[in-house]
């Protein structure tokens, strides 16, 4: 396929938002400010239906691979290294670009109403479609190079975000712990495209991908996968690096709301589905990811059960689901971990927008369990959607997350021991914390909370895309079909190198028509009822001690706190400190490498090189007095010297 019979849906997808985000910073900006969403709502609506219309053509088995321009090549002979732009469309990009188009769209009408009479209301919307449109290149790029790019554009877009309201000292350090937190995962992928591009001499994902299968030896292959992994680990905050990821909740809800559910902690997974061939290829890595995404999930989903701020618990919440993610990769199911992308998208975007639309009622950023009960007769289309959306997290039949989750919890029982386990304790977790905020929020207020006596329903702007999320969630399990089908489309390897080496530079053109099995192929296992009942009965015990801990008992919530018990979930068990004293130490470094080792020692040496050049200069001047004997003496017994030297 060449550039001009690329569908227009594609270009679309960046011709839409660029020429929003153009016109809204050079017109409406300046004109209408309180306008500028209008452009942007407008590029939404046709982002989105591009990415349908991309979606059915895949579905219909029509993938492409194009590149538009090379701009920047190095090297000559048959085989330069080059950096292209274009774009890749095929299942697994598009499963997750439709989810982030038509998420990333209703969170959009959300914030127009959210924002509204925001001082930085203009400001917020350009920086908030760039973080959008940030994300659809990621998920399009067909190289390495290309989506680093884009990587490190969703990484400066959060960063704007988070600390939207700078004004506040909180919003400012938070921001900057999730740049520099994210800085250190970039550096691993930045390590990692510079190895792949001196490894294999090119970065697009199909001509590496024929080279791992070509039979050839890459003795960086665990380099780039580790590094791969640590980028991942960072941006999809896993253990250790997810610790900015509860911080980031000082930015307004719909940044939360965008990106916990569609665009930035989902980058991490994405990468690793990509990079699946490569990552699959070195022995051990993916169990380590397995464990790394086990770990993560249980020990986010035990703390995310004592917290009291909303959006502090639905925080955690996402860190474990991503873990949940991680784990069906590290065990082979790269299609479970991409269908419960997907089906979080749409649960976690609702329960973000619920904790916002509560936080509205109460007219400030954000609530906690102390500030809010009672809420479900005041609050009814929220109350619905939040219990919908909570129903689908906690993995309830039939609901959406039921079916994605189950099929991660049937991985990880194939695998059994210790990772079964887990998988059923994330599973009761999960349906415990969710449930004890939706006891602690909607139902019989206790003593020890303030009630929100004029707390009142949101706007219709508020609450529709809400609870369209929130039916989202519930259907998204008869996404299991279509993924599945995306997932085939990717099993017969010489399909992908049909469209894929057309344009592109030519690679091992002697591999054409050969049948290819790539290792870590997505699939998607048939339902296990044992385990779908094991599962459904751990979610039921989470919810009933939530009730227990909440209803039947309504002060215990409140009894616990104030000893040590608190302070360690307050640590996250240690590991905040941990972190502090590891920053500190850095920082304490980068003070004396400044003040001592810069200033002090290296400048002295530079400063004081010119008193040393100064005085050695006054020495040698003493020795000369104006005896031209003493000269003629010198010269001669200086050439008496040489002569010596030339005629032994």
């Amino acid at each position: 396929m060449t550039p001009s019979q690329v569908p227009l849906a594609a270009w679309l997808l960046f011709a839409a938002p660029v020429s929003a985000i153009l016109f809204g910073f050079f017109v409406m900006r300046r004109w209408k400010p309180e306008l500028t969403h209008v452009p942007i709502l407008l590029s939404c609506a046709v982002v989105t239906a591009s990415a349908f219309a991309l979606c059915a053509q895949v579905l219909s088995g029509h993938m492409f691979d194009v590149n538009f321009f090379r701009w920047a090549e190095a090297g000559t002979g048959p085989f330069p290294f080059g950096v292209d732009f274009g774009l890749r469309v095929d299942g697994p990009g598009v499963a997750v670009l439709t989810m982030v188009a038509f998420v990333g769209s209703l969170i959009h009408v959300y914030a127009a109403a959210y924002m509204k009479g925001d001082p930085g209301f203009s400001r917020f919307f350009l920086v908030f479609h760039l973080f959008f449109l940030a994300m659809i290149g990621l998920l399009t790029s067909n190289n390495f190079v290309q989506l680093y790019l884009f990587w490190e554009l969703v990484g400066v877009a959060s960063y704007l975000l988070v600390g939207f309201w700078y004004h506040k000292e909180s919003a400012r350090a938070a921001a900057l712990k999730a740049f520099m937190t994210n800085r250190v995962g970039d550096f691993g992928l930045l390590l990692a495209v510079l190895v792949i591009g001196y490894q294999f001499n090119v970065t697009h994902f199909h001509l590496i991908y024929l080279k791992l299968i070509s039979g050839a030896k890459f003795e960086l292959l665990p380099l780039i996968g580790v590094c791969l992994v640590w980028a991942a680990c960072a941006k999809s905050a896993q253990f250790p690096l997810y610790f900015w990821l509860p911080d980031a909740m000082e930015g307004p809800t719909p940044t939360s709301a965008l990106m916990h559910a569609a665009t930035m902690v989902t980058a991490g997974v994405f990468l690793l589905v990509r990079s699946w061939p490569l990552i699959a290829a070195v022995e051990g890595l993916p169990h380590l990811i397995a464990w790394i995404g086990a770990f993560t999930a249980l020990f986010a989903a035990v703390i995310a059960g004592s917290k009291k701020d909303l959006k502090r618990i639905l925080a955690y919440s996402t860190v474990s689901h991503l873990g949940l993610m991680m784990m069906a990769l590290g065990l082979g199911q790269v299609g479970a971990s991409v269908f419960h992308l997907v089906v979080h998208g749409f649960f976690k975007a609702a329960l973000f927008l619920c904790a916002g639309n509560i936080a509205h009622a109460l007219h400030q950023s954000t609530a906690n369990v102390d500030d809010v009960g009672g809420l479900s007769s005041s609050m009814r289309l929220t109350y619905l959607s939040f219990l919908l959306a909570a129903l689908s997290l906690a993995g309830v039949p039939p609901f959406g997350g039921f079916w994605s989750k189950d099929a991660i919890l049937d991985a990880a029982w194939h695998h059994g021991g210790a990772m079964a386990v887990m998988g059923m304790l994330v599973a009761a977790g999960s349906a415990f914390y969710i449930f004890r905020m939706l006891f602690l929020v909607f139902y019989g207020a206790r003593p020890e909370q303030k009630r929100a006596p004029h707390a009142h329903e949101a706007e219709p702007m508020l609450g529709v895309p809400v609870l369209f999320l929130a039916l989202g969630a519930v259907c998204a399990g008869l996404l299991k079909a279509p993924l599945l089908a995306f997932a085939e489309l990717k099993s017969p390897f010489e399909r992908l190198m049909v469209f894929g080496l057309r344009g592109l530079p030519a690679g091992l053109p002697e591999l054409q028509g050969m049948a290819f099995d790539l290792p870590g192929q997505p699939t998607l296992p048939h339902l296990n009822m044992t385990v779908a009942l094991i599962g459904t009965a751990m979610a039921a015990l989470g919810a009933f001690a939530a009730w227990r801990l909440t209803m039947s008992d309504p002060g215990f919530d409140w009894r616990w706190r104030g000893g040590r018990l608190e302070r360690a979930f307050e640590s996250d068990f240690g590991w905040k400190i941990v972190v502090g004293r590891l920053v500190a130490g850095v920082s304490w470094c980068a003070r004396f490498s400044g003040r001592v080792l810069d200033k002090a020692w290296w400048d002295g040496l530079i400063e004081g090189s010119a008193d040393a050049a100064r005085g050695a200069g006054g020495l040698l001047a003493s020795t000369a007095r104006g005896r031209v004997n003493d000269y003629l003496w010198w010269l001669v017994a200086g050439s008496a010297i040489l002569m010596g030297r030339v005629l032994r």
